[in-house]
């Protein structure tokens, strides 16, 4: 089979929508507008200022996150199911005595070894000499 390497700057090509953003960004940032705009501009008659803003950088960054961060060519929802994974689920850990391991390999080994002299013996099979 003929195979061709293919450099990493054309791997890491992502096509472009507008102004230099893919689809993605595109979307996440329309969501954060969408979200975030009516939300400053009807809330500011319940809530103070400042406690608006932040509710609104709150609601707006996860959301923007999704659209924009990558870590290690994975995306945010992703990176962040595997941090949350990571950090509150119990971890399994394998593992395994060599030494237990080794002496369970020699014994089948021997085991093996008389039963085929056993079966030589009873003349099941015949010593072959070379």
């Amino acid at each position: 089979m003929l195979e061709q390497k293919i450099p990493a700057e054309i791997r890491a090509y992502k096509s472009k929508l507008i102004a230099g953003l893919s689809v993605r960004q595109v979307i996440s940032l329309g969501l954060a507008i969408l979200i975030g705009v009516p939300l400053g501009v009807f809330g500011r008659n319940y809530i103070s200022t400042d406690i608006l803003m932040w509710a609104i950088i709150i609601i707006s960054a996860p959301i923007l996150a999704w659209g924009f961060v990558t870590f290690q060519d994975m995306r945010f929802e992703e990176y962040a199911k595997s941090m949350l994974r990571f950090t509150f689920l119990p971890q399994k850990r394998v593992f395994e005595n060599t030494e237990e391991n080794c002496g369970l390999i020699l014994r089948n080994m021997q085991i093996e070894e008389e039963i085929v002299q056993q079966r030589i013996a009873s003349g099941e099979y015949e010593e072959r000499s070379e």
